[in-house]
């Protein structure tokens, strides 16, 4: 029992509010767009931000 919730432990993802987030040295340069997309209550990780962004980079415009 104690390996399978171990995994299970490593495999979560860190989250990080969206102050943490926009503070961050790894997103210095997306700064304003994560203050515009991110919500300011949620927790996000690395992926769920970096798809936030890409989707947001590949949209339309109109």
């Amino acid at each position: 029992m104690g390996v399978k919730e171990n995994k299970e432990a490593i495999t979560e993802e860190k989250k990080f509010t969206k102050n943490s987030l926009v503070n961050s040295k790894k997103y210095k340069s997306k700064k304003v767009l994560l203050k515009v997309l991110l919500k300011d209550d949620e927790k996000y990780s690395f992926e769920e931000v970096e798809k936030i962004i890409e989707g947001y980079l590949k949209r339309k415009v109109k």
